[in-house]
């Protein structure tokens, strides 16, 4: 694969096509500054994460799914089947890249919620794909891991999966999340735009940093211990 613009948004939408299941650890500013937590991804609709005072939470299901389904006639029965959505197939570029993922209305990829949706985005960054300028393209390492580094803006068109936690906060998010009501905050100074870096290998945020703004130290980091065959889950802690 050959880092270009439009290679870089195929990889934000390839996530869910490129691991089933993922052992990392996460280090945030703002949500949890008391230390990192790490998780146990196994798809679909399974996580585990152990904070940092030791306890351990579950977190099961997948929110923003839906499953299709295809009815057909039969004399005068009608036959119905439906198909669970992790096992929709996008259609793929020549580098197996995503190109375009299944019909948005019909199929929506997500995994398990810890905190907030943005821990679903930043494993899944579709939202990356589109509505966004995207600048100063590179090739890293990050923790030993190959990286896609760019600086992101979002523009008109950007869809966050949830507007109220975006990856790319912005005066673009709140519109959607406020719009024209009174409740909307007044006086923000938003960033110009964010330093993200992908996870080659599995399309996961693995680091996010606000460029200006008023929330300089609202950043992330992952780092990924092992995908699929070598993201062993230890025992449950008693």
């Amino acid at each position: 694969m050959r880092l270009t613009d439009d290679s870089f948004r195929a990889l934000a939408r390839s996530s869910p096509w490129r691991f089933s299941a993922l052992h990392f650890t996460r280090r945030a500013t703002t949500a949890r500054p008391e230390g990192a937590v790490e998780a146990w991804l196994r798809r679909p609709g399974w996580l585990r994460v152990l904070l940092p005072d030791g306890s351990e939470r579950i977190e099961t299901g997948v929110p923003y799914s839906s499953s299709t389904f295809s009815v057909t006639a039969v004399g005068a029965v009608q036959e119905m089947t439906s198909e669970p959505p992790h096992q929709a197939e996008p259609t793929y570029r020549p580098d197996g890249l995503v190109a375009r993922r299944p019909d948005a209305w019909v199929w929506s990829h997500a995994d398990p919620m810890f905190e907030n949706y943005q821990w679903v985005a930043m494993l899944d960054p579709a939202e990356l794909a589109s509505g966004t300028v995207l600048s100063e393209l590179r090739e890293d390492v990050l923790f030993g891991r190959p990286v896609w580094r760019a600086r992101a803006a979002a523009v008109d068109g950007y869809d966050p999966v949830c507007s109220c936690c975006p990856l790319l906060w912005s005066s673009v998010s709140d519109d959607l999340e406020y719009g024209d009501s009174p409740r909307r905050p007044q006086g923000r100074a938003y960033p110009q735009a964010y330093n993200v870096a992908l996870d080659v290998g599995t399309g996961v945020v693995v680091s996010l940093r606000p460029v200006g703004g008023s929330r300089p130290d609202d950043w992330f980091e992952v780092e990924i211990h092992g995908v699929d065959q070598t993201a062993n889950v230890p025992p449950l802690r008693q």
